[in-house]
C-alpha cells in the first residue's frame, strides 16, 4: 500500500513542486469508462479516433486531471490535504500510449486559512504544455486538540474588561478573540460547531497570559442566546462588549435559483440570532458602559455582487438594524457601530476561484486583500476608548474600494 507524505504547512515552502511520470493504455482508458459512464468515441473507437484526425484514442480530460489528485494527496501536502479547487485548461489531446509527465509547484502560501496555491500542468515528450491550470489544498495538520478547559470562573477576569465573540472559530472572529486578548481584555470565544479551533484559540490566549473561555452555542435557536449570554457572565464577571461575526455559507445562486429558505437561513443567522443576543446582552451593557460591533460586508456598499442577493438583503438587514440599535440604546451609553470588510482569504471563502482573488486585490487602490487581523484591529478600535463619541457608523475596511 502506497503511503502519502506527511508535509506540514509550516514545512512547505514557496517553489517546492513535484511531479509524476505515467503513460496511459487503452486498458486504462475502458476502465475510466466504466468508472465515470464517458464512453465518447472519441475516447473508446480507435477507428472513429484516427478518422478525426487525432492519430488514435485520446485520454480522457478528467483521467489526465487525475493525476494532479496524485500529487496533491500523496505528495504535497499528501496525508493532510484536501483539495478545494482545480481549474483546468485543456491544450492539446494526449494519445493512449503516449508518456506525460505531471507537475505541481507551490506558487502561493496563505497562512490564515493554511491554503496552498499550486501551479499544475501537464507535458508530454516533447516537453508541450498539454494540460495547465491552478490548485488551491488546504493543509489539515493543526496541532491535535488540548485537554478541554474546565468550566469554571477565572481568575482575575473581574478585573478586566469582559468581551464576547461571536463566531470566534472563523476567521476575523479567531483574529479579533487574540487580539482583544493581547490588548488586556477578557475574551469568550464562541463557537457552532468547531469546538476544535475554538479550544485552540483559547488555549493560545491562555499560554500568552490572557484570560479566555470557550463556549458553543447554536445561535439558531433563540434560547441559545439567553444560555451565551449568561455562560460568559459566569465565566468572565461582567460584560464590556459584544463582537458579532457569525459565520454563514457564500453560495453563489441566480435568483430563480433561490427559493425563501436561503434567505432565512441568512436572516436566522445575520439578524436574527443577534437580535436575541443583543436583547440578552442590554441589561448588563447597560452596566458597564459597553460597546456592540456587528461584521457587516462590502455587499451593503454601492453595487452589491450578483447571485449573492440572499446574504446580501440578510446584511442589509443588520445593517438597518445596528443603525435603530445605535439610536435607541444611546440613552443608555451603549455604542452599537459596524465593519464591513472586503474580500478575505477566510475558511467561508477559500472555495472560490483563485481569479476571483486576485480581480479583487487588482480592484483595490492599496493592490492586495485584508488580512483578519486588519479587521480585528478596526473592530478593536470601535470597542475601546478612542471611539467613545463614535455610534451608528459604518467602518468599510475595503484597501481604498470604498470610499465616503
Amino acid at each position: 500500500m502506497h503511503q502519502p507524505a506527511e508535509s506540514t504547512f509550516a514545512s512547505i515552502r514557496m517553489g517546492d513542486a513535484f511531479r509524476v511520470e505515467r503513460t496511459f493504455t487503452r486498458e486504462d482508458l475502458d476502465r475510466f469508462a466504466d468508472l465515470s459512464g464517458d464512453f465518447s468515441t472519441l475516447h473508446m473507437d480507435e477507428t472513429y479516433a484516427r478518422h478525426s484526425g487525432f492519430g488514435g484514442r485520446v485520454v480522457h480530460g478528467m483521467l489526465l486531471a487525475a493525476l494532479f489528485s496524485n500529487l496533491v494527496g500523496m505528495r504535497l501536502p499528501g496525508k493532510h490535504a484536501l483539495y478545494l479547487s482545480q481549474e483546468l485548461a485543456f491544450r492539446r489531446p494526449v494519445l493512449a500510449g503516449e508518456p506525460i509527465v505531471a507537475i505541481a509547484r507551490v506558487t502561493g502560501l496563505n497562512p490564515p486559512t493554511r491554503t496552498l496555491l499550486l501551479a499544475t500542468e501537464i507535458r508530454n515528450a516533447e516537453d508541450q504544455v498539454v494540460v495547465s491550470g491552478l490548485a488551491r489544498v488546504k493543509v489539515r495538520d493543526e496541532e491535535p486538540l488540548p485537554d478541554a478547559i474546565p468550566p469554571t470562573p477565572l481568575p482575575h477576569a473581574a478585573n478586566r474588561k469582559a468581551v464576547l465573540v461571536v463566531g470566534a472559530s472563523g476567521g476575523v472572529g479567531s483574529a479579533t478573540a487574540r487580539l482583544l486578548a493581547e490588548s488586556g481584555m477578557a475574551v469568550a470565544v464562541h463557537y457552532h460547531q468547531n469546538a476544535p479551533a475554538a479550544e485552540r484559540i483559547t488555549r493560545a490566549i491562555l499560554d500568552q497570559g490572557g484570560t479566555a473561555c470557550a463556549i458553543g452555542a447554536d445561535l439558531r435557536d433563540p434560547e441559545a442566546a439567553d444560555h451565551l449570554i449568561r455562560t460568559t457572565l459566569d465565566r468572565l464577571g461582567r460584560l464590556d462588549g459584544l463582537v458579532n461575526a457569525p459565520l454563514g455559507e457564500l453560495a453563489h445562486r441566480a435568483i430563480h435559483e433561490l427559493t425563501w429558505s436561503h434567505f432565512m437561513q441568512h436572516l436566522d443567522l445575520q439578524l436574527k440570532a443577534v437580535f436575541h443576543l443583543c436583547r440578552a446582552a442590554h441589561p448588563h451593557l447597560r452596566q458597564t458602559g459597553g460597546a456592540v460591533v456587528n461584521l457587516l460586508s462590502q455587499v451593503v456598499w454601492d453595487a452589491p455582487p450578483p447571485r449573492m442577493a440572499d446574504y446580501v438583503a440578510a446584511k442589509h438587514a443588520l445593517k438597518g438594524f445596528s443603525k435603530a440599535l445605535a439610536v435607541e440604546w444611546a440613552e443608555d451609553a451603549i455604542r452599537v457601530n459596524t465593519v464591513s470588510p472586503g474580500l478575505l482569504r477566510t475558511a467561508a471563502t477559500e472555495h472560490l476561484s483563485e481569479r476571483i482573488f486576485k480581480g479583487e486585490a487588482a480592484r483595490t487602490p492599496l493592490r492586495r486583500l485584508a488580512e483578519p487581523d486588519e479587521i480585528a484591529r478596526a473592530i478593536r478600535f470601535l470597542l475601546g476608548e478612542e471611539a467613545r463619541f463614535l455610534t451608528g457608523i459604518d467602518l468599510p475596511v475595503t484597501g481604498g474600494q470604498t470610499m465616503n
